[in-house]
């Protein structure tokens, strides 16, 4: 079987980069190519190619009238969170801005001027990795069914994700399996996501209220009333305040107890809860909860799989 070159969407608001690059492409074989000079409409064409199901490869310019490479990859991984994305950008690779796109996803990025010779070996290593995959394709239904097995409960976003396949080609299955009786519709439940990329992998991140440092201890606090020590219970070795030196005797006469504090190792405070945000293990983005997306979908349990 022949190997398909895929569809190539280029998002760049320079007439004459998009021409050169189109050009460059078509000798390199590839003629399906599409172009767009706003984000805005970038995303449209983006989702009505996945829709006609072409994956396109993306080259995107870091920064564009209507928005930068940020945004616009938001946007793009929320309809396919598996896309391949190349940065174009004057920017030295130091800059933040570069890190950012790379943390958030992008695949590489490419310095302008472009020079064809790194594209080219840019599409050749995209082409390598596609053959790869089509010479060993992945049998998702046994990865579905792993999934199930190895969860009380698990949604469709997070097998559509896991799986990397589509939801409606998941929810196919699923289905299949529920009117075999091997799994259990549970209904829609509601999950927090990425407010970047919209991923459900999340996982919380506990850190100091103060400095906002995760070398923190647990255990319980002991308060010397007389010199005003607070500490955990082990540095009273013998009931002697590490402080002053004396002896505490009596609970509520010279010392009180807190238990399940904390005790920041870095910069020294006391807390009785330390703070939390969620920390997205696609794009490493962290995020509070106020400012967190919620994605619904259906889940399922495995009953006789």
């Amino acid at each position: 079987m022949s190997f398909q070159k895929k569809d190539v969407l280029i998002i760049e608001d320079s007439v004459a980069t998009t021409i050169l690059l189109s050009e460059f492409l078509k000798k390199l074989g590839y003629q399906n190519i599409h172009t767009c000079n706003t984000g805005k409409a970038a995303v449209q064409v983006f989702g009505d190619l996945v829709k006609a199901n072409k994956m396109p490869i993306i080259l995107l310019d870091y920064n564009l009238p209507d928005m930068n490479a940020d945004v616009v990859m938001t946007q793009i991984f929320s309809i396919r969170p598996d896309t391949k994305i190349v940065i174009q950008t004057a920017s030295e690779k130091g800059d933040e801005s570069i890190k950012d796109v790379l943390r958030h996803g992008a695949y590489l990025y490419l310095e302008k001027p472009i020079r064809f010779e790194n594209l080219k070996n840019t599409m050749k290593v995209l082409e390598e990795e596609d053959k790869i995959l089509e010479d060993k394709p992945v049998d998702v239904q046994k990865q579905i069914d792993s999934h199930l097995k190895s969860s009380t409960r698990i949604s469709l976003a997070r097998i559509s994700e896991y799986c990397n396949v589509k939801k409606e080609d998941a929810l196919q299955y699923l289905h299949e399996l529920e009117s075999e009786n091997k799994i259990v519709g549970l209904g829609d439940i509601k999950e927090i996501s990425c407010n970047l990329c919209g991923s459900v992998k999340i996982g919380l991140s506990f850190h100091c209220p103060s400095c906002n440092r995760s070398n923190f201890k647990h255990g319980k606090l002991i308060e010397h009333f007389k010199c005003g020590n607070v500490s955990l219970e082990n540095s009273y070795k013998d009931n002697i305040c590490p402080k002053c030196h004396k002896e505490i005797q009596a609970i509520g006469v010279d010392y009180r107890a807190m238990e399940n504090y904390y005790i920041c190792i870095d910069c020294g405070e006391k807390f009785a809860e330390p703070s939390n945000d969620y920390l997205c293990m696609r794009c490493n983005n962290r995020f509070k909860i106020d400012q967190a997306t919620w994605t619904t979908s259906e889940a399922f349990r495995a009953v006789n799989l």
